[in-house]
């Protein structure tokens, strides 16, 4: 494979660490490998990689711990708190303490390796960050292929020029019809503004101005109702009811059914309604 073809499919990577030999013999491994990565960026200091982070946006990050002055653990933090970048974060150290492996990984480290470094360690660290890379590439452009097959399913939000109020009219009849069909599965506001491609504030907005009822009312509602019906199946107990509109925990479906309707399940049930005669 030459140089250039490699060129059109490379992730980046910065290595950072205060051993300029290390750098070095990072750069040996991955000019012998195979690998898709090209090194972007060489820190000596933690204060030094978060500059460099925010210039080139390198995909992969390859950190030492121990540093003087911002360490990798205190880099790792900073990195998270950038909000529009996320790179894969890969340890390399000489320090085997499980604290720092704890720390490193409660701040995302994919990967914690030991120095000195292992050639074939390093380039199976490196090929895995690879693949979760490009499965997270892939599922990038399947949102893409989501968001034009919605547009092709709603074309009212594709047309510029039609009423905002029947577009908006034509988005909550979906989300409803969604929700209607499948309330028993795991939903929430946050899920539907991802799988609707919107964010969760304007759903939720948009969802009460047009039905009068908050997202969660209006499902809780819905899965409500499901249970007042099941309950006309004397051999069904409440638990399994609850699992079957979409209440994974006992209490949270009683306290859903006294808010929507008053009363606790075993009340209702026990009160005779719509038992099967």
């Amino acid at each position: 494979m030459t140089n250039d073809s490699r060129q059109n499919d490379l992730y980046t990577l910065m290595s950072v660490d205060d051993e300029p030999i290390v750098h070095d013999m990072v750069a040996r491994i991955l000019e012998r490998s195979r690998l898709p990565i090209s090194i972007c960026a060489a820190a000596l200091s933690g204060e030094e990689a978060l500059q460099l982070a925010e210039a080139t946006r390198p995909d992969i990050c390859l950190l030492d711990i121990h540093m003087g002055g911002m360490d990798g653990l205190e880099l790792a933090d900073r990195l998270k708190r950038m909000s529009d970048y996320t790179p894969s974060l890969i340890y390399l150290t000489a320090y085997d303490r499980f604290e720092y492996a704890r720390q490193a990984i409660r701040l995302g480290a994919e990967e914690y390796l030991l120095k000195p470094i292992r050639r074939e360690e390093l380039l199976d660290a490196l090929s895995r960050a690879v693949e979760r890379l490009q499965a997270e590439r892939l599922e990038n452009l399947e949102k893409e292929h989501m968001q034009r097959s919605l547009e092709k399913v709603l074309p009212a939000l594709a047309v510029q020029d039609e009423p905002r109020t029947r577009r908006t009219a034509s988005m909550v009849r979906e989300v409803r019809d969604y929700v209607d069909q499948h309330f028993a599965e795991k939903l929430s506001l946050d899920l539907m503004a991802e799988r609707f491609h919107l964010s969760p504030g304007y759903l939720g907005s948009l969802f009460k101005s047009e039905t009068g009822l908050a997202f969660r009312a209006y499902l809780r509602s819905i899965r409500i109702a499901r249970a007042k019906s099941l309950m006309a199946d004397q051999k069904l107990n409440l638990t399994e009811i609850a699992h079957a509109v979409g209440y994974e925990d006992i209490n949270y479906f009683s306290q859903a059914f006294m808010e929507e309707t008053g009363v606790r399940p075993s009340e209702y049930r026990g009160a005779g309604r719509r038992w099967a005669r």
